[in-house]
């Protein structure tokens, strides 16, 4: 059966900064360029990756104009619109509404819990008021994280097209058989970096931060991956694995910034009061990747 029109790898991009922490503009225009040139599926814009939680509002409004000019609709666009509650999110995403995003994404509020109805309750209005399609964002590091099966629910409403769910678990896609999600038109993105094995399992994309500064390699592994080529997975998901392991050597994000720095792509992603690796531990991770490789062997890079 067909794959949904969001699938594939949609990398969750990093907001480029000037040292002043203003936009860097340029930056993210050749990040967007580098992306589909690398052959992506889509782009999540103003995620975790892109710290919307530190920005202030109306850098956050540059971003997602710069992004979508930069795509000039090359590929599907979704744009991160969370905040805390059900008026504060749409008020939030009419900030874009001019904009041609494909797609919103929401995570639950994420302050204090609330009952699965509220949480129910919320996603159905987003749902239905929303001027675009809406997208679950489903992370283990909030309050109010989804279930599988309340996710299911919700995912019978003609407006929520699909989710990003940030779980370790691998076997969620066979409780949920891609043939019955396809026909309801939903995509299911898993924030892994398993994504060969994953993809054997049903999955129909990722939102992956690795492949912000690795997108020739997860595109490379996706492609094997669909096409059945079960030794080539194998070896670009060593591959891929193994230069996960970079972002182990300190904050996640932290490292991440550094190979993207290390491939060129900018300078500065972590706002204030986040603080930038270590100059030992910056080393490591540029020596690991070079040592791994960033892009399959048999892939030409011309940058």
């Amino acid at each position: 059966m067909d794959l949904p029109r969001l699938s594939g790898i949609i990398p969750p991009l990093p907001t480029p900064l000037h040292d002043d922490e203003t936009i860097d503009e340029q930056a993210l225009a050749r990040l967007v360029d580098f992306q589909v040139g690398a052959g992506v599926h889509g782009l999540w814009i103003l995620g975790t990756t892109a710290r919307f939680d530190l920005i202030p509002d109306a850098r956050q409004r540059r971003v997602a104009e710069v992004a979508a000019e930069a795509v000039a609709g090359r590929v599907p666009l979704v744009l991160n619109v969370s905040d805390q509650g059900t008026e504060r999110t749409l008020t939030r995403a009419r900030m874009f509404d001019d904009l041609p995003y494909d797609y919103h994404a929401a995570l639950p509020p994420w302050y204090q819990p609330m009952t699965p109805g509220e949480v129910t309750d919320y996603f159905l209005a987003l749902a239905d008021r929303l001027a675009r399609p809406l997208v679950i964002y489903n992370a283990p590091w909030i309050c109010n994280q989804l279930g599988f099966d309340h996710l299911r629910r919700l995912a019978e409403h003609p407006r929520i097209v699909g989710c990003k769910d940030v779980c370790p678990s691998l076997s969620r896609t066979l409780d949920w058989p891609a043939e019955e999600r396809r026909r309801q038109g939903f995509s299911y993105l898993h924030g892994t970096d398993l994504v060969g094995l994953s993809t054997e399992l049903g999955a129909d994309g990722f939102v992956t931060a690795l492949a912000d500064a690795l997108p020739e390699l997860a595109v490379a592994l996706w492609d094997a991956a669909r096409a059945d080529d079960a030794r080539r997975a194998f070896r670009l998901q060593v591959q891929f694995t193994r230069l996960s392991r970079v972002t182990g050597f300190g904050p996640p994000l932290a490292c991440l910034e550094v190979l993207c720095r290390h491939r060129g792509l900018l300078r500065r992603m972590l706002p204030a009061p986040l603080r930038p690796l270590d100059a030992e531990a910056a080393r490591r991770v540029v020596t690991v990747a070079e040592a791994v490789g960033l892009v399959p062997e048999d892939v030409v890079v011309s940058r």
